[in-house]
């Protein structure tokens, strides 16, 4: 580690290896990219290469003024901790001082061949607010060069526009000009892909590079720290998420997807080898279920049908939007159903209840949008209570009645429950409605839909709630509309199955009479004369004759 360009005969230390991500944040400062994103697994020591480069920045830019923060005060004691570890490998006379005023740690000040050095700073802060204070009272006024933010993901991003406002020194503090790096990074473990940070570091097909100008992302898998862990600890992760776990790209390979924060609904009962199965395809004499669930942010449609014969659910496919109102998200949807089940197929449709009371970023209701779109969408209502979709014990039994199938085997062996595995996603790209080929549909079962960690209501204390405001509910509550309004059964009755079958087995003979009907009403209307002149002829004669 080289101290300043002036002082290369000075001072040289040697580091202790890094792991490839700590290098690449060890030369943030070398990059022209203003703000970086430091995006990894849990334990892949993306906070010990900060802190190795915060020490290089306090002597390789003279007087630099460096907030190193996290959002919540209480978790300021972690990064001490971080920091005390690291300034291990410095000697002691290099050390800061701790200033209280400031709480800030300052370099010392000293002259490196004949030229006099101005201590740099290091602001210890975190971010949120007070309940009286402005959102960006903890670093108002400060001129700053460097901003980190560790554990970015709990930063609001009001927070994240404030900070860059402050990369602005250009003078030392004794105000001699200097060109000091103007950086923004934010670390932190594997996010889900509708944070916002996933909005201002959007990443390539190739999974590691960030698309954004003036933007860069920096991806610390598990394996990168392997050296420093040891093989126990690697077996042990290994063994927690084997391949094909769902969070085994968040804790191993330090990508984005689902990050697990709650107890998943369907837990104990979905499970991807068996639910999942890329052979689900429409049956045809029974007609397609279709639930919409409204909202500009994240509105969603799923379809599914119900065999009443095999007593099975299967889920054919699904549309999730991304913050688009429903006046451009009805029609692409209606496009894409008409791409996926070109057949003759009948559809009935359930929607979320507050449509009909004008909940949808709409001046109308959606529900009158759909009904003007040729979609004959109905509130979502339990039958036996006519209590509202949207009832916790309504959605709660709901659950229960899709759980159920996870567990069970249809009639002809197959499992009760089968989804197809691709939903398709929309977004607006420059401006351009873009479709996205996504498993989030399949995530939402497995891990993504969970449970609210509040205690269930005194009035109903054993109904727990799905937790809203995930990427994954609104996919979920699009599902659940049909399954209430057409009041699935939880375990069909014998005779229901009996009658169910009988009425799939005529159900081909069914459907020819009635096209041999539709046939022969078609051809009498193309027979018949449409001339005016003769029918007026035979008008006439048919009177005469009547006489």
């Amino acid at each position: 580690m080289v101290m300043a360009a002036a002082a290369l005969a000075a001072v040289v230390l040697t580091l202790p290896p890094l792991t490839h991500p700590q290098i690449e944040i060890y030369s943030i400062d070398e990059r022209e990219e203003r703000c970086h994103d430091v995006e990894g697994s849990p334990r892949s020591a993306k906070s010990w290469g900060v802190g190795f480069w915060i020490w290089k920045l306090a002597y390789k830019y003279p007087g630099i003024q460096i907030f190193y923060s996290r959002y919540k005060d209480e978790s300021l004691i972690q990064l001490r901790d971080v920091w005390n570890k690291v300034s291990v490998n410095f000697p002691e006379y290099l050390h800061p001082v701790w200033n209280a005023s400031e709480q800030a740690w300052d370099f010392p000040n000293g002259k490196w061949i004949g030229k006099v050095y101005t201590g740099s700073r290091v602001y210890l802060s975190s971010i949120k607010a007070g309940e009286t204070d402005l959102v960006d009272s903890k670093y108002k006024g400060k001129t700053l060069a460097v901003v980190i933010v560790e554990e970015a993901q709990e930063l609001p991003y009001v927070n994240y526009v404030g900070l860059k406002e402050r990369l602005s020194q250009s003078r030392t503090p004794d105000n001699k000009p200097f060109n000091y790096p103007l950086k923004l990074v934010l670390v932190h473990n594997c996010i889900d892909d509708d944070h916002w940070i996933a909005t201002e570091f959007p990443i390539g097909a190739d999974g590691d590079t960030c698309t954004r100008e003036g933007h860069r992302h920096i991806r610390a898998d598990l394996y990168s720290n392997a050296q420093n862990l040891g093989p126990q600890v690697m077996a042990g992760f290994e063994s927690d998420y084997p391949p094909g776990h769902t969070l085994r790209r968040t804790k191993i390979e330090g990508k984005r997807g689902v990050t697990l924060v709650g107890k998943p609904v369907y837990g104990q009962a979905f499970k991807k080898p068996i639910h999942v199965d890329q052979k689900v395809r429409f049956t045809p004499f029974y007609p397609i279920l279709e639930g919409w669930d409204f909202g500009e942010e994240k509105p969603a449609v799923v379809w599914f049908q119900y065999l009443r014969h095999l007593a099975a659910l299967r889920v054919l496919g699904a549309v999730k939007g991304s913050e688009l109102f429903l006046e451009l998200f009805a029609p692409k949807v209606l496009e894409i159903r008409a791409r996926l089940f070109p057949h003759d197929a009948i559809f009935q449709s359930w929607c979320d209840p507050t449509g009909a009371t004008g909940n949808g970023g709409l001046q109308f209701t959606p529900i009158t949008l759909l009904h003007q779109l040729g979609v004959p969408a109905r509130p979502a209502k339990d039958s036996q209570s006519n209590r509202d979709g949207n009832d916790a014990e309504v959605r709660y039994k709901a659950i229960q009645t899709v759980a159920g199938y996870m567990l069970r085997q249809a009639t002809d062996g197959s499992p009760a429950f089968q989804l197809h595995p691709t939903c398709i996603e929309l977004v607006r790209e420059n401006g351009v409605l873009v479709e996205k080929s996504s498993h989030i549909l399949a995530t939402a079962f497995e891990a993504g839909y969970i449970w609210d960690t509040k205690a269930p209501s005194e009035a109903a204390p054993n109904v727990r709630k799905p937790k809203k405001g995930t990427r994954y509910d609104d996919l979920m509550n699009a599902f659940e509309y049909p399954v209430i309004g057409e009041a699935i059964p939880l375990a069909p009755s014998v005779q229901q199955l009996i009658q169910a079958a009988a009425a799939y087995q005529t159900a081909p003979e069914r459907e020819m009479l009635t096209r041999q009907r539709q046939d022969a009403l078609a051809l009498r209307r193309a027979q018949k004369d449409t001339d005016e002149y003769d029918r007026e002829q035979r008008r006439g004669r048919s009177r005469r004759g009547m006489l």
